[in-house]
């Protein structure tokens, strides 16, 4: 690089998956490659909500003077201001899949309700670098920006295999300040799923 400033750049973390009956949770990392871990078969007969994460959230390589931001929508497009952007390759929106198992063949037809919460992500520091993610964005009829803390109800209807789904893109907005330094910046961000109502 013939800069003096350091990139922020993409390095690899590990995401898993956590699974209750009525209620299930997941992290992602905004900008890091994904290492997706199978989630756990469901038990014989009994249902199962999960939360899998099919890819994360990635910003690209870049390098910041002082301050800066990267904006990645829910449809892949990306902004940014104060950068200077040293690999687009691989940026684009997480994507998550929300599962249910009923754990059994039945071929009942259900109607499935679920809310969806994004908490707030925790705010990144490391040496001279720190970071904050916001301005969540989905490609959720309804929900194209959405605030922590606030519920996103999405339906799942008609359901009649032993497993129905729903798959949903999230984006968001990368503000990045540098008074020395720099490296690779990975912040988590928790989503909870609750079944509501099953008819």
């Amino acid at each position: 690089m013939k800069s003096n400033f350091h990139p922020a750049q993409a390095r690899r973390s590990q995401i898993g998956t956590r699974r209750f009956r009525w209620r299930t949770a997941s992290a992602l990392a905004a900008f890091s490659w994904l290492t997706l871990f199978a989630s756990p078969a469901a038990i014989a007969n009994q249902s199962a909500l999960r939360i899998i994460s099919n890819s994360e959230l990635r910003f690209g390589t870049f390098a910041v003077p002082t301050r800066g931001f990267r904006e990645v929508s829910a449809s892949g497009a990306v902004t940014s201001a104060g950068v200077f952007v040293l690999s687009d390759t691989g940026t684009g929106p997480a994507r998550f899949t929300v599962e249910y198992d009923r754990g059994n063949n039945g071929r009942r037809r259900m109607d499935l309700e679920i809310e969806l919460v994004m908490s707030a992500p925790p705010a990144f520091g490391s040496g001279g670098l720190t970071a904050r993610l916001s301005r969540y964005q989905t490609d959720l009829p309804g929900y194209s920006f959405i605030e922590p803390g606030q519920v996103i109800r999405i339906e799942m209807l008609n359901c009649v295999q032993r497993v129905c789904s729903r798959s949903f893109n999230v984006g968001g907005r990368l503000d990045v300040e540098r008074i020395f330094g720099g490296g690779p910046i990975a912040i988590p961000i928790p989503v909870d799923a609750v079944l509501v109502s099953v008819r």
